[in-house]
């Protein structure tokens, strides 16, 4: 199911990250970013929701789009070298927020699932690109991310933090 998201979705996001200790900051950080994004990036910011065998809402996914925030982008992947100086971001694109499956329901195929709705929803919008930065404490999800075929920007991995700049063309 997709939806633009509203302020009800980050109640529904809590409930699906519930307790996990390691994702719990998502809730947080989602909330903030939706309290200060001006009306019209709040327009532009789309929810999925994956569910369970059982009809359970047990994953999720943010997409959206911020004008400034890929142009600042783009021009820190110029500036540190990451891209060649003609480099220039798809247009119009998405950035792939958030994307979390709850840990007992991993390695069912339903992330997968959930990012395919993403790739479809982006490819039905008329959406060239997606780009993401992920920052994790292990290599899982930019290791699935480049299963489903992103193309990373730039790696920003060490101090046992897997970092990295992706991007998918649709």
């Amino acid at each position: 199911m997709i939806i633009l998201m509203s302020g009800d979705d980050i109640r529904n996001i809590a409930d699906i990250v519930g307790s996990d200790g390691i994702y719990g900051h998502f809730v947080k950080r989602i909330n903030k970013e939706f309290e200060i994004a001006d009306e019209e990036r709040n327009t532009h910011v789309y929810v999925f929701y994956q569910k369970n065998k059982a009809g359970k809402e047990v994953g999720f996914a943010v997409v959206g789009h911020s004008a400034a925030k890929m142009k600042t982008w783009e021009e820190t992947f110029k500036e540190e070298g990451w891209v060649d100086k003609k480099f220039k971001m798809a247009t119009p694109c998405f950035e792939l927020m958030y994307m979390y499956v709850r840990p007992e329901e991993r390695k069912k195929g339903l992330g997968g699932k959930l990012f395919d709705q993403v790739i479809s929803f982006t490819s039905e919008e008329k959406v060239k690109a997606i780009y993401a930065y992920v920052g994790e404490k292990v290599p899982t999800a930019i290791n699935f991310y480049q299963q489903k075929g992103a193309k990373i920007i730039q790696n920003l991995s060490g101090d046992g933090v897997s970092n990295a700049f992706l991007e998918w063309k649709v």
